[in-house]
């Protein structure tokens, strides 16, 4: 450490601080846990803005300067937020969440999504406020209304402007639609080529987090459609027993339907959206999304993709067997009406038939 920290009086910081701007977050991070000197440099918010805007295209739009703080640990904590996946580990969510807000409100956030193909960004958009979203504290009987409707209906967030995009066959020479003759080929070209992030900012507090799997979590063909698929992405969120959800758990469905037009050799976005459910399949009004979007900043996180999967397995899973569970009640249900108006009819044909 000592013969470190003395090649490091060598260099000039100008040359260090060029050295870090190279380095990825963690790196940059374990870097900055050496010494004083190195630790000083990646203090510099300018690195940590370099890393956001590589990673996050989005946050170097004109419209995103004002919601990422420049001040105090602004970029870094950004990425420190929205780098790892959220993971649905928290055996006891009512203990590890904080105390929630009275009231939140649609405009409290921000949304930054990136889409990429082959490891290019494509698209990006920036929302700040969910777009689904009308103000609290106006008197207004119109606007109250409208809030009570809002927060009480099915909650789906539908950016507009990131739609009718296109993905042209590479400069590589790799021909994208040779490739997928077959739908299983397509599915599997599209699960490996796409990557989507959508990262949610409280704008109050500072605090983010990336609602998206990156990968596809599962990529299928609409059968009807010509040439339509529909990928799914997004995170399982443990909630507090309060919102009364099954298992007390939450997912968070982004999907993105997208159409492969075989004679123009090129992929068109049709739709990307996002929507709260629970274990039953049933979506989550918009009074209970906000709050389990507000939740999902404060989950755990993990680098590790496989753990990510396993427990949108998991809650597939129980989502199959509520299903499972309820058709097996409706059948039941059935049989027992079927068999009382049998007996029924026995029992008047009994009294019909003369003695």
């Amino acid at each position: 450490m000592e013969h470190l920290q003395c090649d490091l009086k060598c260099l000039s910081r100008d040359i260090l601080a060029d050295i870090m701007a190279r380095l990825d977050g963690s790196t940059l991070a374990s870097a900055a846990c050496t010494c004083s000197d190195l630790r000083g440099i990646a203090r510099n918010q300018r690195l940590w803005k370099q890393l956001c805007n590589s990673t996050w295209p989005s946050t170097a739009l004109d419209e995103a300067q004002h919601l990422i703080s420049s001040s105090t640990d602004g970029f870094r904590r950004f990425y420190a937020d929205s780098y790892p996946l959220i993971s649905n580990d928290h055996k006891d969510a009512n203990n590890y969440f904080p105390i929630q807000p009275t009231l939140i409100s649609p405009s409290n956030f921000a949304l930054f999504i990136d889409v990429y193909y082959r490891e290019k960004c494509i698209t990006s958009s920036v929302l700040d406020g969910i777009p689904m979203e009308t103000d609290f504290g106006q008197d207004d009987d119109t606007t109250t209304g409208l809030m009570s409707w809002v927060l009480n209906c099915p909650f789906k967030v539908v950016p507009s402007d990131i739609n009718d995009e296109d993905i042209e066959d590479g400069d590589d020479g790799h021909d994208f639609v040779s490739l997928v003759g077959k739908a299983d080929d397509r599915c599997n070209e599209l699960k490996e080529g796409i990557r989507l992030s959508w990262v949610l900012l409280d704008k109050k507090r500072g605090k983010a987090g990336n609602l998206s799997s990156w990968k596809p979590l599962s990529v299928k063909k609409i059968w009807a459609s010509n040439g339509d698929y529909i990928l799914h992405f997004g995170c399982i969120i443990p909630v507090q027993e309060s919102l009364q959800l099954p298992h007390n758990l939450a997912k968070c469905l982004i999907g993105a339907r997208c159409n492969i037009e075989e004679k123009q050799g090129y992929l068109r976005w049709k739709e990307v959206s996002m929507h709260i459910e629970d274990t039953s399949g049933a979506y989550v009004n918009g009074g209970k999304s906000l709050i389990i979007l507000n939740q999902a900043l404060y989950c755990s996180r993990s680098n590790n993709r496989h753990a990510v999967e396993k427990g949108y397995i998991q809650f597939e899973g129980r989502k199959q067997e509520i299903i499972r569970k309820k058709k097996l009640e409706e059948t039941l249900a059935d049989w027992l009406c079927i068999s009382f108006e049998v007996v029924i009819l026995l029992i008047l044909g009994y009294r019909i038939l003369p003695i």
